[in-house]
């Protein structure tokens, strides 16, 4: 059964709050279905159901005494707030290893949270068998106890699960995600105290990175991070990629069960199956999907047994330092102020990506055990120039800084040593959840984002000058230059299609009034 909390908090609504939402459609009929579901964090098929029974809803209200009987006949679970609740912690402590839950010990917890939620008297055990029939939890299986990887175990995984993935699976419906943090603003020169430090003070996000068994389905990379607003996210309709934010910048089981179920749609919709092959954390919740089975890898193991952490996000984090590294030279030899805020981090991110080959990618999965013929590695020789180039501004920034920068190893690593990434629910957190009570305003911007004013959307004018100086500087290179012209002119092609939105938006009277 697949875990929606909005789902479950909506089952706690009173008649009297249905009521009164019906109430608020009759009294605005100017407002669409969408906008008052909105309103009331419904979803617009939940609206439609209050609508459906609006004649049973206003009964049950108006009618005290026909409403006892209605709602004894149409209740679906008692204490549907703690059941949420309930299922939020069990998905948490049943990943654990060392975690053994019993009966007693969901009852327990139940009854703290039917306490915390206002609820009076006690959970019975006759409503946590109901509890474990609803949401078929049937027994815990554990894949290992001990904190230390158990070579046996290992060897089963290799011989036994990786052999049924390669056999039930082509290689490019297998999938491997992990998450890292990303320290996105520490700068070359900067960087030398935080080598193999925990970065705790540092600027973060949270990536979530997935891609298949070939590479040819690298998944667009998932940010997690504290600010909702950054100040450089201001009059930007849409980001580069997807961006979430919780106050520590951590992958929640919530968030990671979202990720998961979008991403089932869109393979159902390609009418495929795949196997995602995930680590043993509290935020890799099991989910039952229909087109996503998940295989979980020993505990304690990932560092031999994952594509992830064979090399796949390492190779990503040197692109995208070569890439920040390459910009701050170019400040420093100009000797301009250099500004990297989140968004360039985001861009920058999505390039890195791109430029992580099905080659490395592939190589990764057979370090890890995935291979159908062992010992054939492909060769990218692209990797090594890339080496080259990055080694060779780094050369640069190191004539600049001096004895400030580390070596070029140690920056692409700097943050090796991850800060946390997948968080733990506490048992606060989920009564917050369930009770609709989550913090949801804007923390405080992290890190040296600059206080200049919110910048302000480049215009069409802007865009035709950009490009004007592309054309010129494509022309000053020495080879590659059709290929720099033929990308200008698909992006003036863009450029284009979006005067006439831009000269409508100008002429319509709305556009000069005063906010």
């Amino acid at each position: 059964m697949q875990l929606d909390v909005k789902y479950l908090l909506n089952l706690t609504r009173t008649y009297q709050e249905k009521y009164q939402i019906l109430q608020f459609c009759e009294a605005n009929p100017e407002m669409t279905k969408k906008d008052v579901a909105s309103k009331f964090g419904l979803k617009p098929q939940t609206l439609n159901d209050y609508l459906k029974n609006k004649k049973k809803i206003y009964h049950s209200v108006e009618n005290p005494d026909a409403r006892k009987r209605i709602v004894k006949r149409t209740k679906h679970i008692t204490f549907e707030d703690v059941d949420a609740a309930l299922i939020l912690w069990f998905r948490q402590k049943s990943s654990l290893p060392e975690m053994k839950i019993d009966g007693e010990m969901l009852r327990q917890k139940a009854d703290y949270f039917a306490r915390e939620l206002g609820h009076e008297g006690r959970v019975s055990m006759g409503w946590i068998d109901r509890f474990k029939k609803r949401w078929g939890i049937v027994m815990i299986r554990k894949a290992g106890e001990s904190a230390e990887v158990n070579l046996q175990v290992l060897q089963e995984w290799k011989d036994e699960k990786v052999k049924y993935i390669l056999e039930r699976y082509k290689a490019k419906d297998i999938y491997n995600a992990d998450e890292t943090a990303l320290c996105w603003q520490i700068l070359p020169e900067t960087s030398l105290g935080f080598a193999g430090d925990s970065h705790h003070g540092a600027p973060h996000v949270t990536l979530l990175v997935g891609t298949n068994m070939d590479g040819s389905d690298k998944l667009p990379v998932y940010i997690i991070g504290k600010s909702m607003c950054p100040r450089a996210f201001r009059q930007i309709p849409r980001l580069p990629l997807e961006y979430s934010t919780n106050s520590k910048a951590w992958m929640t089981s919530v968030l990671f069960e979202g990720w998961l179920k979008k991403l089932d749609g869109r393979i159902g919709q390609e009418k495929r199956k795949i196997a995602m092959i995930l680590d043993n954390c509290s935020a890799h919740s099991s989910v039952e999907l229909d087109n996503i089975e998940l295989v979980f890898l020993p505990p304690n193991a990932s560092s031999v047994t994952q594509p992830m952490d064979g090399g796949i996000i390492r190779n990503l984090k040197f692109h995208y330092r070569r890439i920040l590294a390459t910009r701050r030279l170019n400040a420093a030899e100009h000797v301009t102020p250099f500004k990297w805020e989140l968004l360039d981090a985001m861009f920058a991110i999505k390039t890195a990506w791109s430029r992580v080959s099905q080659a490395t990618i592939s190589n990764c999965f057979k370090k890890a055990g995935f291979e159908v013929t062992p010992n054939q590695y492909t060769e990218d020789d692209s990797e090594q120039e890339t080496q080259r180039q990055f080694q060779n501004v780094w050369d640069h920034l190191t004539e600049i800084h001096g004895k400030l920068m580390p070596s070029l190893d140690d920056y692409v690593d700097v943050d090796v040593v991850d800060t946390e990434t997948t968080q733990e629910l506490t048992d606060q957190d989920i009564v917050s959840i369930v009770s609709d009570k989550a913090d949801v305003d804007c923390p405080r911007e992290e890190g040296s984002e600059t206080q200049d004013s919110t910048p302000s959307v480049p215009t069409i004018r802007e865009a035709y000058h950009a490009l004007d100086v592309l054309r010129r500087f494509s022309l000053t290179v020495d080879a590659q230059t059709d290929e720099i012209l033929e990308l200008v002119n698909k992006a003036e092609a863009v450029v284009m299609r979006e005067v006439p939105k831009r000269t409508q938006q100008k002429t319509n009277p709305k556009y000069f009034q005063a906010e």
